[in-house]
This record gives structure tokens, C-alpha cells and sequence, in this order.
């Protein structure tokens, strides 16, 4: 290997160790590219005849960064630590509305937002919502206000083995009038929301009727409220 086709390994293999340690440093969801990226960077300079202290010093330096930063990443990017209270014969749905001046302002618990869930499944906060990393705990409350924790699962395999359990569904936005008449989830009056679906003993399938029904639910009571 000649002098300059050592160059050009170092230099891709460095541009390959910072690209892939972006990757696994700024996106969460880059991993599984950012990491093989970061080794083929590692092995590039490796394989260069540049001196063995250079090749150290710029592998050690990068992992260590990423090693360093990571935390640091995961905490700014983590949402709210969220503690979900729900009562403890609930089954079905459940609604979690942000940014509402009618809402509640939830409690603040050892760092942690206290989400207590009402008999109707359907909770209006202040405060708006957060996207990014989740940190919820989640438990069913008897009468003596003891917490039985709930395990959540990610997808439909997961619920034959956490029952009871809780599922989030995902967050989204129900469109408001906007000037023109037309309608957004960015106008003022527009509802937005995070929901979750809570197993007890028994796995319910999809069922449009009761999904209208409660999403009708959840409007009125919004609409009650900013009222």
C-alpha cells in the first residue's frame, strides 16, 4: 500500500468514524446504520499506515464522545417523566388531552408528572405535549390508593403475555376551525392528544362503533370544559 492510498483510507475511515458516531449520537433511530458505519470508519484507519498513536488517538477520542454524549442526548431529548394512576377495574381506552387553560396542572412526584385517571378514561391537562423519548410508569389504583404496576407492550405478540397491560397507540390531533373555515391541527381550537389502550383479563379486537363512540365522548367533554 502506497503512501496516498493510506491517505485516502484515513480520511474516508475518519470521515466514516464521524458520520457513523452523528448517527449514533444525535438519532436514536440511526443506530442500526450509524453503528456498522462507525466500525467500517474504525477498520479503515486501521488498515491505513498512518502512525499507530494517530490511529488511536482518533478512534479513542470518537467512542469516547459518543460514550460521553449519549447520556447527555438521551436527557434532553426524554420527555416529561410521566407516572399514569389508573383505576383499577379499567378496561379500554384512554385519552390524555394537552394544552388546555380548562385543564388540570398534574402533580409533581419525586421529578415525575402525576397523570390520575378518571372513571371515564379521559384526562384534559394544561400542560402541552412533549414529543420525544417516553418515560411513563404506569399502575392500577385500588380505593386505598395502592398502585398494582401495569407492564406495557409494544405490539399485538406482546399482549398475550402482559395481561393486564397497557398499550400507547400514539399521539395525534384533531383538526379546529381556522379562519378561512377550513380545517387544521394547527388552529387554536384544534384537540391534541395521546392514547393508550388498557387490558384487563381478556384481549378485545378492534371495533369502529366503540372507537366513534368514545372519540364523540372525548369532544364533548372537551368542548364541555373550554366552556
Amino acid at each position: 500500500m502506497n503512501q496516498r492510498t493510506s491517505n485516502i483510507l484515513f480520511n474516508i475511515g475518519i470521515a466514516f468514524l464521524i458520520l457513523g458516531g452523528i448517527g449514533l449520537t444525535f438519532m436514536a433511530f440511526f443506530t442500526f446504520i450509524g453503528l456498522p458505519i462507525f466500525i467500517i470508519g474504525i477498520i479503515l484507519i486501521s488498515l491505513s499506515k498512518k502512525k499507530l498513536k494517530t490511529k488511536i488517538i482518533w478512534i479513542f477520542s470518537m467512542i469516547t464522545l459518543v460514550i460521553l454524549f449519549w447520556p447527555i442526548w438521551i436527557k434532553i431529548n426524554t420527555e416529561k417523566p410521566e407516572t399514569y394512576l389508573i383505576p383499577e377495574n379499567y378496561s379500554g381506552k384512554i385519552i390524555i388531552v394537552y394544552g388546555e387553560d380548562c385543564g388540570i396542572e398534574p402533580l409533581i412526584e419525586n421529578g415525575r408528572r402525576v397523570l390520575e385517571i378518571p372513571n371515564n378514561g379521559i384526562l384534559i391537562i394544561k400542560p402541552e405535549f412533549e414529543g420525544g423519548i417516553i418515560d411513563h410508569k404506569y399502575y392500577f389504583v385500588n380505593k386505598n390508593k395502592e398502585r398494582t404496576k401495569i407492564e406495557r407492550y409494544e405490539n399485538d405478540s406482546d399482549r398475550t403475555q402482559h395481561v393486564p397491560g397497557i398499550r400507547l397507540i400514539g399521539s395525534g390531533g384533531i383538526g379546529g376551525i381556522m379562519i378561512d373555515g377550513s380545517s387544521s391541527t394547527e388552529s387554536p381550537l384544534a384537540i391534541r392528544y395521546t392514547e393508550f389502550e388498557v387490558y384487563q383479563d381478556t384481549l378485545t379486537d378492534y371495533n369502529s362503533k366503540e372507537e366513534q363512540k368514545f372519540d364523540s365522548l372525548m369532544k364533548d367533554i372537551v368542548n364541555e370544559c373550554r366552556n
